[in-house]
């Protein structure tokens, strides 16, 4: 049994190379595509209660399911199911690769270090072994992802380069997007701001001809922080309009709120009070993410409860 598992894994990640699969252990975006105007994670819902539990199908399922889940910024029910399915005594080495992932993930953004920097050395080890089996670039991409969020942003950049080395020649839009966005995670987190401007404009340039509006909405988003961070708040302003623009009505709704209350932070920046007001309007407080609570609270009062200001400070 141990073997025919080790085969499908195998035979899982070459598949999963030649879809181009980057964003994640596995990329749920193709599935997504071809539910047409359908909800995704309703037709992954579907098709798992209509599976064999824990047989192939099952666990291909499951894993863009998780995939969805981190992508939408669903992080309760992500953490609900990964510290569920981790109780499973036999699973594929891929699957499980992919939930020490995000239980790293989970623990890291809820302040739990340890924890998260244990799961964080599991996935790392089994990333390493992937991509000593199948010389895969884009695994070497996910594990300096898990790095960068650490905070060891020296082993993250080495594997960054070891990958650009070996995909030199690659024209796939998806690893170059995830190999600059990742780039710049890096660069700006070692205050490195023009770099991660530059490397995150490359990503934006990369991913917009595939008309991904999911990845392309994150480029435009992402480029849009940095140039805020770097106090260029026009530049900000733009970029995330434009991610905002890209966004699904209900798919992308917890990831807008961090959109919306970035562009209202802006137009703080910008002493456009009523423009700032007018974006913050549109934040559904029940959808901002623990993480962004302390802007939502701090934009409320500088907007909502101190109407008489003349000004908004929301550096």
């Amino acid at each position: 049994m141990k073997l025919c598992w080790l085969l499908f894994c195998m035979l899982w990640s070459v598949m999963m190379t030649v879809a181009q699969a980057a964003e994640h252990l596995n990329d749920h975006e193709a599935f997504c595509q071809s539910a047409a105007r359908q909800d995704c994670l309703a037709l992954l819902q579907q098709q798992l209660d209509s599976a064999k539990p824990f047989s192939v199908r099952w666990y291909q399922l499951k894993s863009y399911q998780l995939d969805y889940l981190f992508d939408k910024h669903l992080d309760q029910q992500l953490a609900q199911q990964t510290t569920q399915l981790l109780q499973l005594e036999d699973m594929p080495p891929v699957f499980r690769t992919q939930l020490y992932f995000y239980q790293a993930k989970i623990l890291h953004s809820n302040g739990q270090l340890l924890q998260a920097q244990h799961y964080a050395d599991l996935a790392a080890a089994d990333l390493a072994q992937l991509f000593q089996a199948f010389a895969d670039p884009l695994r070497l991409v996910e594990l300096a992802n898990l790095q960068t969020v650490m905070g060891q942003q020296t082993q993250a950049w080495q594997l960054l380069m070891q990958a650009e080395a070996r995909f030199a020649k690659s024209k796939d839009p998806v690893f170059l997007f995830e190999l600059y966005t990742n780039k710049a995670l890096v660069q700006q987190a070692n205050g490195q701001m023009a770099d991660a401007a530059y490397a995150r404009k490359l990503a934006l340039d990369t991913i917009l001809p595939s008309g991904d509006d999911g990845k392309i909405s994150v480029a435009y988003g992402n480029l849009g922080r940095t140039y805020q961070l770097l106090g260029q708040y026009g530049l900000a302003q733009q970029y995330y309009q434009q991610a905002l623009a890209r966004m699904n009505p209900g798919a992308d709704d917890v990831r807008r709120q961090m959109r919306l209350l970035r562009l209202s932070q802006v137009h703080c920046q910008l002493q456009d009070l009523a423009g700032a007001r007018q974006i913050f309007s549109q934040v559904e407080p029940q959808l901002v993410e623990t993480t962004y609570q302390p802007l939502y609270q701090y934009l409320h009062q500088q907007l909502v409860a101190s109407k008489a200001i003349a000004q908004c400070d929301a550096d």
